[in-house]
């Protein structure tokens, strides 16, 4: 059983990792920025996000897919990070300007303790869940070697956008965007088809 997961993680990563890589020139810079201020890579194809698991700072237990229906932010930070620093009161406002719609911000910290992030956060009381990834497990997964690193995924559970390096996460082209991303309707799940016949 455990062999099979590793091997179904690891074809998900790697189209994962292919689909950026094959991305359209579109979403390079100099290309497009008035319909991309942010910058960010797009995958040729929208690829399943990778189911995980963990602990919030707080305590709760959070699964990304239990947050279907909701459009995620997943980014990728460690207390270490200067440019991870920089973009976070960004993110805090965005995740302020958004709250009570179907948004929801993930910050995972990279292979830190707990104590060295309940230390930091203590500094920074954002608004948006840090969650604790003590090994860098769920960062392995999605091939964030590099920080900041964050994923955008839709209501449906497609990762359909990527930023490395930091972003200005609160300006209006951002907000419009994510805003748009909010009104799309997501698929209907397989129960919800199955109780229609």
């Amino acid at each position: 059983m455990l062999i099979h997961l590793l091997r179904q993680t690891r074809v998900i990563l790697l189209t994962l990792v292919a689909a950026f890589v094959l991305a359209p020139a579109a979403s390079t810079p100099g290309q497009g920025f008035a319909r991309n201020p942010l910058l960010l890579d797009s995958p040729a194809e929208p690829v399943p996000a990778l189911d995980f698991t963990s602990q919030t700072l707080a305590g709760r237990t959070v699964r990304l897919s239990e947050l279907r229906g909701q459009v995620v932010l997943v980014n990728f930070w460690a207390t270490w990070c200067v440019p991870c620093q920089l973009e976070m009161p960004a993110m805090d406002r965005l995740s302020r300007r958004l709250a009570g719609r179907p948004f929801r911000l993930l910050a995972i910290n990279q292979a830190e303790d707990r104590a060295r992030v309940e230390s930091w956060a203590k500094q920074h009381p954002y608004a948006f869940d840090l969650v604790l990834d003590p090994v860098g497990q769920i960062g392995s997964s999605y091939g964030a070697n590099r920080l900041p690193m964050s994923y955008i995924i839709d209501r449906e559970g497609y990762v359909i956008r990527r930023a490395i390096g930091p972003r200005e996460w609160d300006s209006e082209a951002s907000v419009q965007f994510f805003l748009t991303l909010m009104q799309q309707s997501p698929a209907p799940t397989p129960a919800a088809l199955e109780s229609n016949r």
